[in-house]
């Protein structure tokens, strides 16, 4: 299983933030120094988050395309990706995977339309969720429950579930995650409260094919672990 580092982008400084509250966490500094960092050590697979597109108050569009020119092997990134152009402009700066959420449960039309611009293979539909319901629009709004939500999904790159009852905190994972994965067809990707190795080792064996880490990343309990 790959361990993929996550970088999350707010106010144009890179941020680890707690279950996704402004003000929370850590401030990380130049998103595009981070991702050289992370590079440098090795990793060559990098999951990028814009925090303000996501909740609609900004953009930090030109430091995604910078990143992704750092020759990292795979990039995916989400947050506010909601028209086709913008879909489009992300692939052209050699983006690996769009990572979509809203769309995916609230706009089913848009959602076919941006599949239908960048193809099905460049897409990973972001699941979440916590207590079996999906959130969305920066998790500000649920939408509906975890299996109805993967029904929809469809033939896709794959999922990543994020449990954002555990996000940032660095309190192990949810261990039941297991029980939608019957419902996942392509790559298989978790985030949400990865404390160790051991809740790595746990992943894997869950089924997972990478898990992405933020607040134990930064904070050093599972710096430079890209493999296990």
């Amino acid at each position: 299983m790959i361990v993929v580092p996550s970088i999350d982008i707010s106010e144009g400084k890179a941020v680890k933030r707690i279950g996704g509250r402004r003000g929370t966490g850590l401030v990380l500094g130049d998103p595009v120094s981070v991702a050289k960092s992370i590079y440098e050590e090795g990793y060559d697979y990098v999951h990028v988050v814009d925090l303000d597109a996501a909740e609609g108050v900004g953009s930090n569009e030109e430091l995604i395309k910078e990143i992704a020119g750092l020759g990292f092997r795979k990039v995916e990134v989400g947050g506010g990706i909601r028209d086709r152009d913008k879909a489009r402009r992300l692939i052209s700066y050699g983006v690996t995977y769009l990572v979509l959420s809203t769309v995916v449960f609230k706009d089913r039309k848009l959602y076919e339309d941006i599949l239908q611009e960048v193809g099905e293979e460049r897409v990973l539909a972001s699941v979440d969720y916590c207590d079996d319901v999906i959130y969305v629009k920066g998790w500000s709004e649920r939408a509906i429950r975890v299996e109805e939500g993967l029904r929809q999904v469809g033939e896709v790159a794959g999922v990543i579930f994020t449990n954002i009852c555990k996000e940032g905190k660095s309190v192990g994972i949810d261990e039941g995650v297991g029980k939608y994965l019957h419902v996942v067809r392509g790559l298989k990707g978790y985030a949400g409260g990865i404390r160790d190795v051991n809740d790595l080792e746990k992943l894997k064996g869950i089924g997972f094919d990478f898990a992405v880490v933020g607040m134990s990343f930064y904070t050093g309990n599972l710096r430079g672990v890209k493999y296990v």
